[in-house]
């Protein structure tokens, strides 16, 4: 066997492995395609930004080519921000399936304290902005809207860029225990007005007792402002 022979049989020894691994067993980065395809077809209906974390696939793990397309499907649905798995089936006469694990993070525009607020503090639009910020493990407790934080007022210490959330606020009192209030009272077109006491404090929109002035009955009123409250006879 001359030079040429030898050298033409060392690389047909060699590369015919090689090349028989890739005609019968399955591409890992091809299935990795496969799975970011299809995570990203049912992230788009959301609407929101994202990325994508594909985990590896143990590279020594043979899969061997499959006949037809590969099936894949979420192990729980629907898909969400975190941590997801993809159940990924060949079907054939000789089955295999694997799982295979993702990480999404979602990002959104959220209302987001524009600087450091103390406790306690009622919250005007100036006070907030609109931030984009990864919302995945915020699970849905924070704010699109900033008018929705307005006029309520912070239960803790908030530092700037932090995340508003409905947790954090709380209605302003209008009305303290022992206020003197005006009560107006509506029926079918007219409304009286009385004198009352408030029995509890309350903040807008909240139903409290009030003790009548004149005929010391108690009733139960909604707070309208800092010194009415309204009942419907």
């Amino acid at each position: 066997m001359n030079l040429f022979s030898k050298i033409i049989f060392i690389l047909l020894f060699f590369i015919q492995p090689a090349l028989a691994s890739e005609i019968y067993f399955e591409d890992h980065n091809v299935i990795k395609q496969q799975a970011r395809t299809f995570l990203t077809t049912n992230l788009n209906s959301i609407g929101k930004e994202y990325t994508i974390q594909i985990h590896t696939i143990d590279p020594r793990l043979k899969l061997k080519k499959c006949p037809s397309p590969l099936r894949i499907q979420l192990t729980e649905t629907p898909i969400k921000a975190g941590r997801n798995t993809l159940n990924i089936r060949c079907i054939s006469n000789a089955d295999w399936r694997i799982f295979m694990s993702s990480t999404i993070a979602l990002f959104d525009n959220v209302v987001v304290a524009k600087k450091p607020m103390r406790k306690g503090h009622l919250i005007q639009r100036s006070d907030v902005h609109l931030m984009k910020k990864e919302i995945t493990h915020l699970n849905s407790r924070h704010l699109l809207d900033p008018t929705r934080a307005v006029n309520l007022v912070l239960k803790k210490r908030l530092r700037k860029g932090d995340t508003i959330n409905p947790n954090t606020l709380t209605k302003a009192i209008l009305i303290n225990r022992g206020d003197q209030v005006s009560i107006l009272a509506s029926n079918n077109g007219f409304t009286i007005t009385m004198k009352g006491t408030a029995l509890k404090e309350g903040g807008l929109g909240d139903k409290i007792r009030v003790k009548n002035t004149r005929t010391k009955k108690t009733i139960q009123a909604i707070v309208t402002n800092k010194t009415t409250v309204k009942v419907t006879l």
